[in-house]
């Protein structure tokens, strides 16, 4: 059976991996006989160099490599992908597939509305979905997309959109408009796995004079995560990756960002790989 190797963000916050691993562990029990693996695009071991070259010591032949991330930015479009090919290049013997990030996909905005309803937001309540953020602007269009998603069909009068970082409007932005509008109470809703660094500035910067704000926890190991990504594993076997890159940094000029057009798949520099 083809090797599962997901591919986090990576965190120093040991809770982050934590995640990832229970997630791994949760698709596991749904897939008797599935090997899982996990690797790290940064702040945590392995790298994904180091996963390839443990796999193929091992002798693994094929390997279906899936980003564990919630949105197509530059870490699946160039620093996985750059890692997929030189995976190739130094283990011929081994068969590598790539897949699709997680999202944007029903399964995370249900997850999301879970964590809101368990911190207590009500169906009155302006929701701030807040993500890390990206230089690529089709990335936080597919954030600004989740947001859209998770207003649907739901009582919510408006959900906003945030980010913690690289780009606006900021958590304390979104707040003070919302404040500025009327509301009293407000429901911010962190777009992330797992604890860590973003969502500690998240948290932080979830306060307001005048407004009472209530934060729902990461989306966490949830079965419906896990099942999303056994999802996203089947296709990348059946050859079925419906990436969409219309919008992609890498293919249009995007104003402030042309020089990315047509720019090198380079690997994350991992402190795993640093020759010594």
């Amino acid at each position: 059976m083809t090797v599962l190797l997901a591919v986090a963000h990576g965190s120093k916050d040991d809770d982050a991996q934590a995640v990832v691993h229970a997630l791994l562990e949760r698709a596991a029990r749904r897939r008797p006989g599935l090997r899982t693996a996990a690797a790290f695009v940064d702040n945590a071991s392995p790298s994904i160099a180091t996963a390839l070259a443990r796999l193929a010591d091992d002798g693994v032949a094929d390997v279906a490599v899936v980003p564990l991330l919630l949105t197509a930015a530059s870490h699946s479009k160039t620093d996985i992908a750059a890692s997929v090919q030189a995976g190739r290049v130094a283990h011929p013997a081994l068969r590598l597939r790539y897949g699709r990030p997680l999202g944007p996909h029903p399964v995370l905005v249900d997850v999301l509305a879970q964590r809101l309803a368990e911190a207590g937001a009500g169906a009155d309540d302006p929701i701030v979905l807040v993500a890390g953020g990206s230089l690529d602007p089709d990335a936080n269009a597919q954030v600004a997309a989740t947001s859209r998603l998770l207003w649907e069909g739901r009582a919510f009068p408006v959900v906003e959109t945030a980010f913690a970082s690289t780009t606006k409007p900021s958590v304390t932005d979104v707040l003070h408009r919302l404040r500025l509008l009327g509301f009293a109470r407000v429901a911010v809703a962190p777009y992330f796995l797992g604890p860590g660094h973003l969502p500690r500035v998240v948290e932080r910067s979830a306060v307001m004079d005048g407004l009472e704000v209530v934060v729902a926890r990461p989306l966490g190991a949830a079965e419906e995560i896990a099942a999303l990504l056994l999802e996203r594993y089947d296709e990348a076997l059946g050859n079925d990756i419906r990436m969409n890159c219309d919008a992609c940094l890498y293919r249009l000029p995007f104003p402030g960002r042309e020089a990315s057009v047509g720019a090198p798949q380079l690997p994350h520099a991992h402190p795993d790989d640093v020759a010594p």
